[in-house]
């Protein structure tokens, strides 16, 4: 695939990897930016960068083909506390496959896999990532290794007995193109100790992507624009 006034940004894995790491530096420089503005700026950048981030790797001239499907895990996790100030999200490993379709679809049921705990700040859609957790999840079958890089948050919401945060990140399989993809953990149980679990992972279409990247663009000079003139 081709995207003309791209190529010089997504051509070669080194140069992708400086932007990318670019792109997360201002996140989490946004996060730590703690005036009424900067919160508003933190909500509108957190997205963008996110649609960023992932779309730029369907730029990358690659052999491979993209990762399809979603995969679905039930486990344990508790909360330090409600969402709002900093909240770490705790996994108590192993968490099981439940279901995968597509590329997930070989996956047998029940098997083992990492999930790594995270924090975040916020409430709602006003939820960030204090650092991308990278990987959110792995497990590997023979030599195959499944995982997959949440790089932001697009919601977080924990109380005693309940949690449901999303985000988006890059899901990665051996022999696949890293391909973006959404992320969704619900929670119930008592007070912060939720024992019943669920995550799920789907990727996003390649069409739909090249059109968030191209959006995503767009927004990027609004902001920058908006700021500029406030300033």
């Amino acid at each position: 695939m081709e995207i003309t006034g791209l190529d010089q940004v997504a051509r070669g894995p080194k140069k992708y990897l400086h932007f990318l790491h670019f792109l997360l530096a201002m996140q989490i420089a946004f996060c730590q930016n703690t005036n009424p503005r900067g919160k508003t700026m933190n909500r509108i950048m957190k997205t963008i960068l996110a649609i960023l981030a992932g779309g730029l790797l369907f730029c990358q001239q690659t052999q491979a083909a993209p990762i399809t499907g979603a995969i679905e895990f039930g486990g344990s996790a508790t909360a330090s506390g409600p969402s709002g100030p900093p909240c770490t999200i705790h996994f108590l490993d192993p968490w099981h496959s439940l279901a995968g379709t597509g590329t997930y679809a070989t996956v047998p049921f029940n098997t083992a896999a990492t999930f790594n705990d995270f924090t975040f700040i916020g409430d709602g859609t006003a939820a960030m990532l204090t650092a991308p957790d990278m990987p959110a999840w792995t497990f590997t079958i023979g030599t195959t290794t499944y995982s997959f890089d949440l790089l932001a948050l697009t919601e977080g919401h924990v109380i005693p007995g309940s949690m449901a945060i999303s985000g988006t990140g890059i899901a990665h399989v051996t022999g696949f193109d890293p391909t973006p993809a959404s992320f969704a953990l619900q929670g119930a149980g008592t007070n912060f100790n939720f024992t019943l679990s669920s995550s799920t992972t789907a990727t996003i279409p390649e069409g739909s992507t090249t059109v968030l990247l191209v959006l995503g663009l767009v927004l990027v000079g609004i902001v920058a624009f908006r700021q500029k003139l406030r300033t």
